[in-house]
């Protein structure tokens, strides 16, 4: 046998969000079955360097699929190192021997992956008729958390975005522009209040934490 190695640019290639999305669907119901072993993650804490490092393990018994994610959170990588805040490297496991079937980088799986969990949260706990989102924070996250909403709702009226940075909040406008032409208006928020003004129609809210672009 032989390992399949995978960085994290040719993975990136290989996926799309509607994919992301059953295979995330899928895991979760395997989990409310009761038959997936994932127990909670194991940190190493690098108070030195403020970040911290995470091990994932999992078994999805029925589907016989077993992997371990370790990633990385380093809020300080964009601004001294030139690098994202989370990393991270998937190995991909044959339950039958152990035998390490590929090693692939787990950056673009992670984004993607949380993108879709939100996307799929949205599918079902969501307002059908959702017409506005409102993001606190302009980064890695918001993005991809924007790519799975698009997957449900195809569109909306308005998508509103507030960062502490004014120039992430510029670069998420600009990225979202490119990508999903002529699919919302979206609004630079001043503050936090106007990104989550409790209008009748706003239905939906996600906040998630500075990142890279990832568009």
């Amino acid at each position: 046998m032989q390992t399949l190695l995978l960085t994290d640019t040719e993975v990136k290639s290989l996926l799309s969000m509607p994919e992301v999305m059953e295979a995330v669907e899928v895991a979760f119901k395997q989990k409310g079955y009761g038959r997936v072993q994932m127990p909670a993650k194991s940190y190493l804490h690098f108070k030195k360097y403020n970040g911290d490092l995470r091990t994932m393990p999992s078994f999805l018994e029925e589907l016989d699929v077993s992997a371990v994610k370790i990633v990385n959170v380093h809020p300080d990588n964009p601004s001294k190192n030139g690098l994202p805040t989370v990393m991270g490297v998937v190995v991909l496991i044959d339950p039958a021997t152990g035998y390490p079937i590929a090693i692939m980088g787990g950056t673009a799986v992670t984004y993607m992956r949380t993108g879709a969990a939100g996307g799929v949260a949205a599918k079902y706990l969501a307002r059908k008729n959702s017409k506005i989102v409102g993001f606190v924070g302009a980064g890695t996250q918001a993005r991809s958390q924007l790519m799975g909403l698009i997957e449900v709702f195809k569109k909306f009226e308005e998508v509103r975005v507030y960062d502490k940075s004014k120039d992430a909040v510029l670069r998420f406008i600009s990225d979202a522009k490119t990508a999903y032409p002529d699919t919302f208006k979206i609004v630079a928020s001043e503050n936090v209040n106007d990104a989550t003004s409790a209008q009748p129609q706003i239905s939906l809210l996600l906040q998630r934490p500075q990142g890279n672009q990832l568009f």
